[in-house]
């Protein structure tokens, strides 16, 4: 039911992503960006000798816990899902 009420809707509100989305897909770009340097970082501390593993494996969690949260909300984005666009733009903002 709820699927027809939604193809309806976006027939005739279609082009229009509400304000949330679209901060939420800058974020997103805000986000992937710090994933990238973080990615950085663990290499150079993977090169050195002498490192504090449990700094690596936790810089290497963040990473990954960081990607798997960016994929939920571009999948946010892409349905144009304002709920779970909020959602997301709480934890992104910490």
């Amino acid at each position: 039911m709820s699927g027809i009420i939604d193809f309806i809707l976006g027939l005739f509100f279609g082009g229009k992503k509400s304000e949330e989305v679209k901060k939420l897909d800058s974020k997103i770009k805000e986000k992937d960006a710090e994933v990238k340097e973080i990615q950085k970082k663990v290499e150079v501390l993977e090169k050195k000798k002498k490192v504090n593993k449990k700094e690596v494996a936790n810089l290497k969690r963040k990473v990954t816990n960081t990607k798997k949260q960016i994929a939920k909300a571009q999948e946010a984005v892409e349905t144009d899902d304002v709920d779970e666009a909020v959602k997301f733009l709480k934890k992104f903002s910490k």
